[in-house]
């Protein structure tokens, strides 16, 4: 690993970080706006919702906010208003859970599920859609430099702070 002086000496570094930096956060804010207008649009779904679907379609049995929430990486306060605008739409249901009676399992209610599965089907269109330009060994190299980058920065202890 480099040693942290020698890397902020180096500006061309710098830049190149930074120019990564800002590219993913373009490529994410392309991307989610696309998906959050189409599910919005079509099934009046924001991502954040579909989401925590998602999580939901992991977990026939159940999942606990709890669960759902380390998943998401997000706060509980998020959960909350999710599981409360979700129960509202008829989607999802909450009920105790039978080993620990502070916790709360989320189950899809039958119309939940339904609406699950045509909006999964969307968003998976408008993803294939998105790339479409894109031959599938530079979608490939892209994932790899990605999960390579990202387990450095994650395993980098000294950002932690």
């Amino acid at each position: 690993m480099p040693d942290i002086a020698e890397t902020e000496a180096d500006p061309e570094r710098r830049k190149v970080e930074t120019r990564i930096w800002l590219q993913i956060l373009s490529l994410e804010s392309t991307v989610f706006s696309r998906l959050n207008s189409a599910l919005s649009a079509h099934h009046g779904l924001s991502v954040a919702k579909f989401e925590f679907l998602a999580q939901v379609e992991r977990y026939p049995d159940g999942i606990s906010l709890g669960q759902i929430s380390a998943n998401l990486k997000v706060t509980s306060g998020n959960v909350s208003g999710l599981v409360r605008r979700l129960l509202a739409d008829g989607l999802i249901t909450k009920t105790m859970s039978q080993d620990d009676r502070r916790s709360f399992i989320v189950r899809f209610t039958p119309e939940g599920k339904a609406a699950f599965d045509e909006a999964n089907r969307l968003h998976a269109q408008k993803l294939a859609n998105c790339f479409a330009g894109a031959p599938m060994s530079e979608l490939q190299a892209s994932l790899g430099a990605l999960r390579a980058l990202s387990v450095r920065i994650q395993g980098n202890a000294d950002d932690q702070t």
